[in-house]
């Protein structure tokens, strides 16, 4: 009798540190592994962290969890080099993200978004945006510079919602300026391709960057197998 109660006694004692082993090893493998996906994918990646949690750890192994966290710096998407990325999700695939975009690679982002503006040049100032560039109104290029605040809609779109625009390079006109201002609120200033499993829910202009706000496919996003 005693011999089967120490039996029983190491057992439970060898499973209990089976399961805490499996606690703590778990997460960690599978933090390692998916730094190691997206290293391949990105790997002009810095600063990369990657955090997730779950309970039992075993829920892992079928992509379950209570949270998960990746950032990273420096990570170019189509083309793109954004300063910052980060994604939060609490149930997979689906995640939200933050992408920060730095002045100095704003010209470029307007440049291969499908933009109408032509040659663009974009500043923040404060809270706003600045953009300068040629607009093409049917007749012919016309240069334009204004202020306002990027507004999404449907998801994939972008609209620059204008304090203020300047028509230059043409005989100057009531008619021309508000022939501009109905263009640029008719037109995404920038559209996100179908193809591409981001959908955008906010963008702000501060601090001399764009922040976007948005939804994404993290198995489609990162190419997780």
């Amino acid at each position: 009798m005693k011999r089967t109660l120490r039996i029983l006694i190491i057992t439970l004692g060898a499973l209990l540190v089976l399961y805490i082993a499996s606690e703590l090893l778990i997460p960690i493998g599978a933090d390692w592994y998916m730094k190691r996906e997206i290293k391949k994918r990105y790997p002009q990646t810095t600063d990369l962290s990657v955090s997730v949690k779950s309970f039992p750890a075993f829920r892992l192994f079928s992509r379950r969890y209570s949270s998960l966290t990746i950032e990273a710096r420096r990570i170019e998407l189509e083309g793109i080099d954004f300063e910052s990325i980060t994604l939060v999700s609490t149930s997979y695939p689906g995640a939200k993200f933050d992408a920060v975009i730095g002045q100095d690679e704003m010209n470029n982002f307007f440049s291969v978004a499908g933009s109408y503006l032509e040659n663009p040049r974009v500043t923040v100032q404060d809270s706003r945006i600045k953009v300068a560039g040629q607009v093409s109104l049917g007749y012919g290029l016309v240069n334009v510079s204004g202020t306002g605040t990027l507004v999404p809609r449907n998801g994939r779109n972008v609209f620059l919602v204008p304090d203020n625009v300047t028509v230059e390079g043409v005989p100057s006109s009531g008619q021309t300026t508000a022939a501009v201002r109905q263009y640029i609120s008719d037109n995404a200033i920038f559209t996100v391709r179908r193809d591409l499993p981001f959908t955008i829910t906010a963008i702000k202009a501060r601090q001399g960057r764009l922040t976007i706000t948005g939804d994404t496919d993290i198995e489609k996003a990162l190419e997780f197998k």
